[in-house]
């Protein structure tokens, strides 16, 4: 089980292992490792890097150049497909119902009138509703992503359906513990459980009676690409996380100037600057933040040393960042390796 008490620093960053089995699934159906790279914009070697970390902007775009090559959206990794639009299909039936209830009974006749290859069922028990999930991949090594990336979309649907989070009791998955296990607390906010008897989401019996709020019209383009409905929100990206997304994805943390950074906003420096001072702030600050939660999430998930991490949160020296470390937490880096140890 995951600890979800301590500090979340993976608000913009996982570790590469999933972008590792994108790229083991591209080079399984005849879509080779380079060109996979290339396409979703990352070296290689970024890829392939023990203890890499990088943006979760790649885990989209590398399920969206997957699932352009295989119109597919399991991505070619079952043996029976999931034609590309199905879940777009799913979701506009179940906005047609009144309940959230009414609305996921909507999903699966669906899912079933399409044969899709994903076994899928609700079972309510006192208070609480499991939806569990079962997929065979050709692959046996594929089987825990195909049910993360399924459970994640799961868990999204039903806060897009009625505007609102719902928030999960517990993940589990039939699966070992996977290596990257601190992605996991990102993704689902919860307790995620490993080795147990079901792939499932758990949450709240009440929430069957909410009413479905959303209009497939304002979301048909967003499941274009279903797994970006993870990042979906019903709050609007402010220009804070929109500046923190750009930054991030620098692999070697080679930030913008304050011109390019205005540039691929569409803004003036001055509009930029301005907007920015509205919300208390500047892009000294937001690459200061950005920073200081790249380095706590290096020093929480990797073993990577104190050289290696100055240089990736864009520090020329040690002595730099370890006075800048000092400044965010009150001690050296080297004591917070140390508290991860404990």
């Amino acid at each position: 089980m995951i600890d979800t008490n301590g500090i979340t620093s993976n608000e913009l960053f996982s570790t590469n292992k999933f972008i590792q089995d994108f790229c083991s699934i591209a080079d399984n159906i005849g879509f080779s490792r380079v060109e996979f790279a290339q396409t979703i914009g990352l070296p290689l070697d970024c890829i392939d890097e023990p203890q890499g970390i990088v943006a979760l902007h790649y885990i989209i775009e590398s399920y969206r150049v997957l699932l352009d090559y295989t119109k597919d959206e399991l991505l070619g990794i079952q043996e029976k497909s999931v034609p590309r639009g199905t879940i777009s299909l799913m979701i506009k039936s179940a906005c047609s119902e009144k309940t959230l209830s009414k609305a996921l009974t909507a999903i699966f006749h669906v899912n079933r009138v399409c044969q899709s290859p994903i076994t899928t069922q609700l079972i309510i028990e006192n208070d609480i509703v499991r939806w569990q999930f079962s997929l065979v991949t050709k692959e046996a090594n594929f089987s825990l992503f195909a049910l993360t990336m399924l459970t994640c979309i799961a868990n999204k649907i039903l806060s897009m359906l009625i505007k609102k989070e719902v928030p999960l009791l517990y993940a589990s998955f039939v699966n070992e513990e996977p290596a990257n296990i601190c992605d996991y607390q990102f993704l689902y906010q919860c307790p995620v459980k490993f080795n147990q008897p079901y792939n499932e989401i758990v949450f709240d019996k009440s929430w069957l009676s909410k009413p479905i709020l959303c209009q497939y019209k304002d979301v048909e383009k967003q499941l274009q690409v279903p797994l970006s409905i993870t990042n979906y929100s019903f709050d609007s990206l402010g220009l804070i996380k929109q500046i923190k997304s750009i930054l991030s994805l620098s692999p070697r943390s080679q930030f913008p100037t304050q011109n390019d950074l205005a540039s691929k906003l569409g803004l003036s420096i001055r509009t930029m600057q301005r907007k920015l001072e509205l919300e208390d702030s500047s892009y000294m600050i937001i690459k200061d933040d950005f920073r200081h939660k790249k380095a706590l999430f290096y020093l929480e998930h990797t073993d990577k040393d104190l050289e290696y991490i100055t240089e990736r949160c864009g520090f020329s020296e040690v002595a730099s960042f370890t006075r800048a470390f000092i400044r965010w937490q009150g001690y050296r880096p080297s004591k917070h390796k140390s508290k991860r140890c404990n």
